[in-house]
């Protein structure tokens, strides 16, 4: 039994001298076949090739430099200067399509061009419409009064220009009725019917932006859109967007009762009446006269407006 163990013992370190021994020779092979590698000759080369760059480098400088020493430097005066940054402005302008001076492009500011009404209306000329229906204008201001009071003060400038103009009244009904018939439910495609309805030969579309009074300030500021529409060929005869201002501490329009006392107003209201009423007879001013007026067909050559019109009428006392 004790000679068994010794055997075993024996056969265990023999292995483990195998095993020793087998991997002592794999190490010595991978030795021997690994590629050697001089690594002070690399490195050596390394800084070498890195040195003749920067070499190559400060040569190339110190060429330049002098190249540059011997060239002549040459120092614009302000006077040069200020030149040539006016021809790269010019180069820009033209570049960017700006070829116009600044008198061309303020001219029509401080010397707007005369153009007479034929060349402004010249539909109104060619069709001569002789009635017209004022459609309850569009109110986007906050005082509710002021389409009717647009309404009325319009009928009155056209009536004096000699247009036959369908009554206020009637358009008032109209609205009263069916609220569709108003300048912002309207097309202006659908005036033919009141051609048919009423007979008229144009339709006035108004739409009213702004009618208002600050506290502080006694300007009144009143911005309207007018477009007449014809009813024989849907075509715009007169157009103008105005933005009126009336400043004045005095009333813009007197109160006429009757005998009876029975016609009265407050005087917010009549404050307001009285600017549309100032800013309709502005609007109108250079609209052609109508049949009925002994100057129909002789003012084509007379002033117009134009058709954005910015009108501001001082009657502050000096």
């Amino acid at each position: 039994m004790r000679r068994k163990g010794f055997l075993i013992n024996i056969l265990l370190i023999v292995s483990i001298a195998i095993v020793a021994f087998s991997c002592g020779l794999a190490r010595d092979m991978i030795d021997r076949n690994m590629p050697k590698e001089d690594t002070a000759a690399n490195t050596n080369d390394v800084i070498t090739s890195i040195l003749k760059a920067e070499g190559e480098d400060r040569a190339e400088d110190s060429i330049a430099m002098a190249q540059d020493t011997t060239q002549k430097v040459e120092v614009l005066s302000k006077k040069e200067i200020n030149k040539l940054k006016k021809e790269r402005e010019k180069q820009d302008k033209i570049s960017s399509g700006d070829t116009l001076s600044w008198f061309k492009k303020n001219k029509e500011l401080y010397f707007p061009t005369k153009i007479d009404r034929d060349s402004s209306y010249p539909l109104m000329y060619k069709e001569k419409p002789k009635s017209i229906l004022i459609l309850y204008p569009y109110n986007r201001s906050k005082i509710v009064q002021a389409s009717q009071m647009f309404v009325m003060n319009i009928a009155k400038e056209f009536a004096l220009r000699g247009y036959y103009v369908v009554s206020p009244l009637t358009t008032f009904e109209l609205y009263k009725q069916d609220t569709m018939a108003c300048a912002k439910k309207t097309q202006p495609s659908e005036v033919k019917k009141y051609k048919q309805d009423y007979g008229v030969d144009a339709v006035l579309f108004v739409t009213i932006y702004t009618l208002r009074k600050n506290w502080w300030s006694t300007n009144i500021n009143s911005v309207a859109e007018y477009c007449l529409i014809s009813t024989q060929s849907g075509d715009t005869l007169f157009y103008r967007k105005a933005d009126f201002n009336y400043d004045t501490p005095i009333p813009p329009y007197k109160e006429k009762k009757t005998q009876d006392g029975s016609f009265k107003m407050d005087q917010k209201s009549l404050m307001y009446f009285g600017t549309c009423y100032q800013m309709q007879h502005s609007v109108f001013m250079d609209f052609p006269f109508g049949p009925y007026h002994k100057e129909y067909m002789l003012d084509r050559k007379k002033f117009s407006y134009r058709k954005i019109m910015k009108y501001k009428l001082d009657m502050r006392p000096s």
